[in-house]
């Protein structure tokens, strides 16, 4: 059975976070539209293997790397610094099947491979910053660089998306 996006919002503990990803849905479907009951077009460099997001800004206390695959695994690790006296720590879980493809579809769909490589404005070096990258089966990977959520709206339903999906994902800590 296959899940839209959109069914993934119904498990959320809170409202506030099914207001967001309603909002991010909908900006979504003005900017072009969702396209996620056809299936994924082949790509190029083949299909659409793993996606991740990387996260951090000079204030945070850590840094994060959510690294989605197709075959089920998921992996955060948040990144320590010393000034925060925070540590690293690696969590591995599950993504299911669905949760993946939905994703592949979702940025597909907000046109991730024509975006440019990179959206910052050139005046702020010390902002907050996102990596969002996805790697095909062929070798094939295309990466988005973004500075204080410069960039298209489209790059903002991915991200929403992860987001979603990492708060869903049980995280087991893994041990050195």
């Amino acid at each position: 059975m296959k899940r839209s996006i959109e069914s993934m919002a119904l498990p959320l503990a809170g409202r506030w976070q099914r207001v967001a990803l309603s909002l991010a849905f909908c900006a979504a479907s003005l900017a072009g539209g969702l396209a996620l009951s056809a299936p994924v077009e082949p790509l190029p460099g083949g299909e659409i293997i793993a996606i991740s997001m990387e996260k951090d800004c000079f204030g945070c206390s850590t840094g994060e790397r959510l690294h989605l695959r197709r075959d089920g695994l998921a992996s955060l690790a948040l990144t320590g610094k010393a000034r925060h006296r925070t540590q690293d720590e690696t969590s591995l879980g599950a993504i299911g099947s669905d949760d993946f493809e939905a994703l592949a579809r979702l940025t597909l769909a907000q046109g991730f491979f024509a975006m440019q490589d990179s959206y910052e404005d050139p005046q702020i070096r010390d902002g907050a910053w996102t990596l969002i990258k996805v790697e095909c089966s062929g070798g094939t990977s295309k990466q988005v660089f973004r500075r204080e959520r410069e960039g298209p709206t489209a790059l903002n339903v991915i991200e929403s998306a992860m987001a979603e999906l990492r708060g869903r994902i049980v995280f087991e800590r893994k041990h050195p």
